[in-house]
């Protein structure tokens, strides 16, 4: 069945991967990048971070990966596969209109910054109509650029993700997040595995949504990890020590644009609050505001488990927005 995408996204349109494509550390391996609101499921396996002469990477190894809606694409030149989404394909989600998998172009042209790339269809997958399809597996790399710096997809990827955490990215004395793309990853061994020991072997999914600056009118790509068997998401681990492995799903975006810093969440913080923390951590730039507005949607919301009781013992809305590091 096709996913809302607009569950975890405030906009619905499509564009380019916020990932950077590089050669794999197996050959065997297909390099794999996806554009916003397409979707892969596969096993986590290695993640780890990589120097080039273009910078520092963070390489995250999938197995057993299977497309579950889009169209993979094949670019023969560089050797490199694709997953767009239909509406990059065809112009319309599923959902939007009546189309089958057989309605894919065989043949995709795209054009980057006046550089014109030409890509092949491996496989179409319809998520309301079609199985998904198995890819093998696969190596994503998620960078960034020397005007922009590490984007948030991999500043957010690098943390929640790895045993480090958020001290897998670089900040400056302010707590930014680095701004030079050959400097934003403390550990760069490809031969190191850094994914966090009760995440690796898990089968996830996996995709990107589009969320709106608050500082701007751009958007961001957000990855959503997301456990296939429980459809838990991401985000903290609330057991982690701080200096190794907590880290809250989203706080470099958060901090290196002048958003609030996300708090590490304490022992003897009821689940609920800490639901609404990490909820709040996944959105770049959140304001204080924005955050006392989700807080009240939490609390009105009869499906979820925070109340305005539990707030109460907890202390209060600003007991709960200050867990949140406000």
């Amino acid at each position: 069945m096709a996913r809302n995408y607009g569950n975890y996204s405030d906009d619905e349109s499509s564009g380019n991967n916020s990932g950077s494509s590089s050669s794999g550390d197996g050959e065997d391996d297909k390099n794999l990048t996806i554009t916003p609101f397409a979707e892969i499921e596969g096993t986590l396996g290695k993640v780890f971070g990589n120097d080039n002469r273009f910078g520092q990477s963070l390489g995250l190894s999938w197995e057993d990966v299977e497309v579950v809606d889009g169209c993979l694409y094949y670019d023969s030149e560089k050797d490199k596969h694709k997953l767009f989404s239909w509406k990059d394909v065809i112009g319309m989600m599923p959902g939007e209109g009546d189309f089958t998998s057989d309605d894919a172009n065989q043949f995709l042209v795209k054009n980057y910054g006046g550089t014109e790339k030409r890509y092949e269809l491996v496989e179409a997958v319809h998520p309301d109509d079609d199985e998904p399809v198995n890819i093998g597996n696969v190596v994503m790399w998620y960078s960034g650029s020397d005007e922009y710096g590490p984007k948030s997809a991999s500043k957010t990827l690098a943390q929640i993700l790895t045993t480090h955490g958020r001290e897998m990215v670089v900040r400056d004395d302010d707590g930014d997040v680095s701004a030079d793309i050959k400097n934003w990853l403390t550990a760069t061994s490809p031969a190191d595995d850094l994914a966090r020991a009760d995440l690796s072997g898990r089968r996830f999914s996996f995709f990107e949504v589009k969320k709106e600056s608050n500082n701007s009118d751009r958007h961001y790509h957000h990855p959503i990890v997301e456990d296939v068997e429980t459809g838990t998401q991401v985000t903290v681990d609330n057991s982690a020590d701080s200096a190794s492995q907590g880290t809250l799903d989203g706080e470099a975006a958060a901090t290196a644009d002048g958003g609030a810093p996300a708090a590490q969440t304490t022992e003897g913080v009821p689940e609920p609050v800490s639901d609404f923390v990490s909820s709040v951590a996944q959105f770049d730039d959140f304001t204080e505001d924005r955050a006392a507005t989700l807080l009240n949607d939490f609390i009105t919301d009869d499906g979820l488990p925070l109340t305005q009781d539990l707030v109460d013992d907890f202390g209060g809305e600003s007991a709960v927005l200050a867990e949140a590091g406000y």
